[in-house]
């Protein structure tokens, strides 16, 4: 098939997955993935939209984790198996998928919006009590502006 129209059908389904038009996605995504079954980008999102269209979650797992495998330098990628294992309801592995990919690229901007859409935490600061405690609230609010302030006193 056509490479280039494989990536104009691809465009497409990027397009109609930006307006959360999940069919329409499915059947372009579908399509590319036909037309360029080697391309680990339609691999990747064809396994994204798997899962979203509420279709096999395990197939969805397998073709995300193909495409990290034939270039797992692509951040984008460990945002969609992570967006496959949220849909799945497994938040763990999730969050493990975005920090799989941190350790290519650290200060990538995709993976730490994502990583903040999923709201990580801090660890509470008294283990034994529970996160909404007054005494933890009080002192994460504390050591978090602590951190915001360097050592010459200005803020950051």
């Amino acid at each position: 098939m056509n490479a280039d129209l494989a990536k104009e059908v691809f465009s497409q389904g990027l397009d109609y997955l930006h307006k959360n038009r999940i069919p329409e996605a499915a059947n372009a995504f579908r399509r590319a993935f036909k037309m360029d079954s080697e391309n680990p980008r339609h691999i990747s999102y064809y396994g994204l939209i798997l899962a979203l269209g509420d279709e096999n979650v395990q197939d969805a797992i397998n073709f995300c984790r193909g495409a990290i495998v034939r270039a797992a330098y692509e951040p984008e990628f460990y945002v969609n198996l992570s967006k496959v294992y949220t849909k799945a309801g497994q938040r763990k592995k999730a969050l493990e998928a975005l920090v799989e990919g941190m350790n290519f690229d650290k200060s990538n901007a995709l993976l730490r919006m994502e990583m903040k859409r999923l709201g990580v935490r801090r660890k509470p600061a008294i283990s034994f009590l529970s996160r909404d405690h007054f005494v933890n609230r009080s002192l994460g609010q504390l050591t978090y502006q602590m951190k915001k302030v360097d050592p010459s006193g200005k803020n950051q």
